[in-house]
């Protein structure tokens, strides 16, 4: 039997909303005892000299694959380049180092963060390299932006027709480059140079040690089958066959599991039991994925009142009549629904859809609304009288939020963004989530934004729609618990719980405390210590 003992800790268990100082013994992974002092025995001791215990973070929402995978592209984040004139550079840097006619891709570009504040266009990339594709990945996953040789790799041309749900942007007629949305994108995507599953499993293991080092005990993949389709669902079953620390959630396309021979059918208990026996209970299946638009930086997000820069709304991606057949489908076979809706017609399209599926009697799974940026008050109450859960994407307020505010949503639509107080408010369950690669890993991070609500410039959105630091806590870990159905396992500091604990050296209660990542002293999973800081 494996015991550890931690001693002097200030516990924020998430039970009660101060700190207390104790100690905690720990048994086989699971809080056995927590009292004043419990006085030392065999077991290994570490004294927390006064440093704050709390509850491991819960991810429900961001991508570890692509967050690994990402490491070996090039990188245009607005961290890494500033204008047009860099990303060239970065390009041209890779292109010199690569082979004719080999890929180059890159990752995290957003004209919206660049000095130009517009796309790098086709005879840009066009001047660095005909001989080498060259593929620009949108932080949003939206979009992209390819030379004219990528083009042509994919069979993309003038005759080209728009997919569904998505398009092939031109200028004068021509085509520019742009592909908006995932039916697009998904057309030059299986063209793209497929990692090896060597290489994708080792993408998830550098993933996972960020994560574990942000915080997180336990993390939700948000779309299995974004990547690389079918190859994401084998290497992820490749990878939690081994001997992994994070426990891990996977949430997989609909379409992929409507297509993929291994996965077509199957129902939810037997896809679970699966993912189980394989992981021996460290992974589990959390849901089936579903996107009802895009994002609101690229005027994809499907809103009920036009934008503030463009005469248009955009549009839903799911027609409503095939939404609900396809809810009820899965629904029938008894799977969890997670659906990405941004703009407020899409949230309204969701939840009109869930309704219907959860007026069944017999139908008492999870269904969820990712990222609710646009929601609006009667939304938050629709979701509430519906029995809907959901996840705010809070960090687009300091990310995106002076764009949003002065381009794409004006003030007033900006000022309500991303509407956690609501949910709060009414007592509907809730998250907060990073969508990363979208924007950074970092749960401090994010608690800090949906408690701050400033945009990078320092401009407060929505001074009445701040959360406490303890709801915002709360959100990261015990909420997250909840929503996925494991509170009786972890989400808290208790007796019989799981001893997943981040040590923290300030209190991240107190509103003088910045929250920032350099806080986390240890991150343990199952009494384990998987992260000492430096």
């Amino acid at each position: 039997m494996t015991t550890l003992l931690i001693k002097n800790a200030n516990i924020i268990d998430m039970v009660m909303d101060t700190p207390y100082f104790g100690d905690i013994l720990v048994e086989d992974g699971r809080i056995v005892h927590i009292d004043e002092e419990i006085a030392a025995g065999e077991e290994d001791v570490l004294d927390a000299e006064g440093r704050f215990l709390i509850p491991g973070f819960i991810d429900t929402h961001s991508h570890l694959l692509l967050y690994g995978l990402y490491k070996s592209l090039v990188e245009l984040t607005p961290q890494a380049v500033r204008n047009i004139d860099e990303i060239k550079a970065a390009l041209k840097a890779r292109v010199d180092a690569t082979p004719a006619g080999e890929w180059v891709v890159g990752h995290g570009y957003s004209e919206i963060e660049l000095e130009e504040d517009r796309h790098i266009t086709i005879d840009e990339l066009d001047a660095i390299s005909t001989d080498h594709p060259i593929y620009i990945r949108h932080s949003s996953a939206h979009m992209g932006v390819a030379n004219s040789r990528a083009l042509e790799i994919a069979g993309i041309n003038e005759e080209t027709p728009d997919p569904d749900g998505g398009y092939f942007a031109r200028t004068d007629g021509r085509l520019n480059g742009l592909l908006f949305e995932l039916p697009a994108v998904e057309v030059l995507l299986p063209h793209l140079p497929k990692p090896s599953k060597a290489e994708m499993i080792e993408a998830l293991k550098s993933a996972e040690a960020d994560y574990i080092s942000k915080g997180i005990t336990t993390a939700s993949e948000a779309c299995v089958g974004l990547a690389h389709g079918k190859d994401d669902y084998d290497a992820l079953t490749a990878y939690i066959q081994q001997d992994n620390d994070m426990k891990l959630r996977l949430m997989i396309d609909y379409q992929l599991m409507l297509q993929s021979e291994s996965l077509k059918g199957l129902s939810f208990e037997e896809l679970k039991q699966q993912i189980e026996t394989l992981s021996d209970g460290q992974c589990t299946l959390d849901s089936a994925k579903f996107f009802q638009d895009g994002s609101i930086q690229i005027n994809t997000a499907a809103l009920t009142e036009n934008y503030h820069n463009v005469d248009d709304k955009s549009h839903i991606i799911i027609a409503q009549e095939k939404l609900e057949a396809l809810y009820m489908d899965f629904a029938r076979r008894g799977y969890p629904l997670t659906t990405h809706g941004n703009g407020d017609a899409a949230i309204k399209s969701i939840i009109e859809a869930y309704s219907k599926v959860n007026a069944d009697p017999d139908y008492n799974e999870v269904t969820r609304v990712e990222h609710i940026q646009t929601g609006k008050y009667e939304d938050i109450e629709a979701m509430k009288k519906n029995n809907i859960d959901g996840s705010f994407f809070t960090n687009h307020i300091y990310y995106y939020g002076d764009k949003h505010y002065e381009k794409f949503l004006g003030p007033d639509r900006a000022e309500k963004m991303d509407p956690a107080r609501w949910a709060e408010d009414l007592d509907v369950l809730y998250t907060l989530h990073s969508d990363c690669p979208v924007t950074p890993i970092s749960p401090l991070d994010t608690i800090r934004i949906a408690c701050d609500r400033k945009t990078k410039s320092g401009r407060v959105l929505g001074e009445d729609m701040k959360l406490t630091r303890f709801e915002a806590l709360k959100a990261m870990t015990i909420n997250g618990a909840k929503l996925n159905r494991t509170e009786s396992e972890n989400g808290s500091v208790e007796i019989g719980k799981a001893a997943d604990f981040v040590l923290l050296d300030e209190n991240p209660l107190d509103n003088d405390i910045v929250l920032e990542d350099d806080l986390i002293l240890y991150t343990f999973i199952d009494g384990k210590m998987v992260y000492k800081r430096d």
